[in-house]
């Protein structure tokens, strides 16, 4: 036997003795003391008398607890179970503005039952094979859809609710559900109605600051994907910051100055709008230059869950392109055709930097089907080309971000763009586009030399076809 008493040796070759009372004392010992202390009646409590005081003069009563909205979070074990799945999804998937968005579903009652169609449609998936996940297939999410949809219906009858910060959240959670499953027609309807709430509140400056930037981004993701001027008024933000920040960059060479100054000094009978174009790219290069300098020395500036900064960034310059002046594709002047060109290019150029933080960017190739078909009605017109470099730098553009039939348009318009403009191969192209307005992580190093290789190819094919044979 050990020095402590409660141990016991035994060899299981030789189990006899276990016989010896010694031993049998202290299994017996050990095992009646817990049973011992179970039986063992617990002591009473201290009693504490309170006795009741007047106070004068009287403290008021609250007439209840605050809550974040009557009724409080659902408490079920499947609102539980979804909310826990959401927390542990986070480790795995990025998702951005996940905690953002979370937080605000918890302010009100109706956006919180929209979580919960998220975050089951999210667990939907992950259950399943990639390609396998079908929107319509989802019952319980298109349950909770219906139950928010239902209780928004009932609380814009409200004459005070109908103009909440909760039913504005609630609201923009459904365009936000709308976008992410692809359901532009319902995009639409909700949208409209949130244009119509923020024009009978007179405006969104005083609503939150999220509520704000979310409402101006989700107008432009969706006008965007069909190329549409957005609906709701430019939110009380804008890119002064970024403009300052980029002054202090050398993000632009030299031709990008001197075109602004050929845009700026133009003399024409067309009907322009120079200072339109100015501005615009002015911005797009302010963005290039904060990407550009945020991006080398962040390592997880793409991949920042919480990170507002996209939406502050490219919102308003989407909003601002979306906003411009058009023209018919078929009836343009010289000035309009580059305009439209330059518009499109940024769009897509900005629908890669989406991309590239993972946020949806379906509107691509809606973009490069529009900008493609201009240049083609460009290319067989007699019209005057203006600002040669601005063209190439569009096409330049398009054509990185392009796998498709468009990306060939482009090869070929470039091919006759450089003969025109005396540069002699694909790497000079690309050098020139650079001194416009770049941003360095959205086409790779590969796509950049694919499109080198493809440019010399069609470059000297063509000057094979025009060399006359001796």
């Amino acid at each position: 036997m050990d020095d402590q008493p409660d141990l016991v040796f035994i060899n299981a070759s030789n189990p006899a003795r276990f016989q010896d009372k010694d031993v049998r004392r202290t299994v017996r010992r050990r095992a009646m003391r817990d049973i011992g202390k179970a039986r063992r009646k617990p002591k009473n409590p201290p009693a504490v008398t309170f006795v009741w005081q007047p106070v004068d003069p009287p403290v008021p009563c609250l007439d209840s607890y605050p809550r974040p909205w009557p009724g409080g979070i659902d408490s079920d074990p499947r609102a539980r179970e979804l909310i826990h799945f959401m927390h542990a999804d986070a480790e795995y998937n990025y998702r951005p503005f996940r905690k953002v968005w979370f937080t605000m579903a918890l302010t009100d009652r109706s956006a919180f039952i929209l979580c919960k169609a998220n975050a089951a449609m999210f667990l939907q998936k992950a259950r399943l094979r990639d390609g396998d996940f079908r929107y319509e297939h989802c019952a319980e999410t298109l349950s909770y859809y219906g139950q928010c949809v239902k209780e928004v219906t009932h609380r814009l009858s409200d004459p005070v609710d109908c103009v909440s910060e909760g039913i504005f959240t609630t609201i923009l959670g459904l365009i936000c559900h709308d976008l992410y499953v692809g359901t532009l027609d319902r995009w639409a309807y909700h949208i409209r109605g949130l244009a119509r709430i923020v024009s009978m509140r007179g405006g969104i400056t005083d609503l939150d600051t999220n509520l704000k930037l979310f409402a101006c981004w989700f107008d432009v993701v969706g006008s965007v994907a069909r190329d549409l001027p957005p609906q709701m008024p430019p939110a009380s933000m804008n890119l002064d910051s970024l403009e300052t920040s980029a002054n202090e960059i050398p993000a632009c060479g030299e031709r990008f100055n001197n075109l602004l100054d050929d845009i700026r000094n133009l003399k024409s009978s067309e009907d322009t709008d120079m200072s339109c174009l100015v501005r615009i790219l002015e911005r797009m290069a302010a963005v290039a230059a904060f990407v550009n300098e945020h991006s080398s020395r962040e390592p997880g500036f793409w991949k920042s869950e919480d990170d507002m900064r996209p939406i502050q960034f490219i919102g308003p310059i989407t909003h601002a392109l979306l906003s411009m002046p058009r023209a018919d594709t078929f009836n343009l002047n010289g000035f309009q055709a580059t305009r439209e060109m330059a518009r499109l290019a940024m769009l897509i150029l900005l629908a890669g930097v989406k991309a590239r933080y993972g946020l949806s960017a379906p509107e691509m190739d809606y973009l490069q089907s529009k900008l493609s078909t201009l240049v083609s009605v460009v290319a067989k017109s007699k019209m005057t080309q203006l600002f040669p470099v601005l063209r190439l730098w569009c096409l330049v553009v398009a054509a990185l971000l392009s796998n498709g039939p468009a990306r060939r348009t482009y090869v070929q318009e470039i091919s006759s763009q450089i003969t025109r403009m005396n540069i002699p191969d694909g790497t000079d192209v690309i050098t020139t586009a650079r001194d416009v307005i770049w941003i360095e992580d959205i086409a790779s190093e590969k796509a950049v030399s694919s499109l080198i290789f493809d440019i010399d190819m069609v470059y000297a094919d063509n000057q094979s076809c025009t060399t006359p044979t001796s």
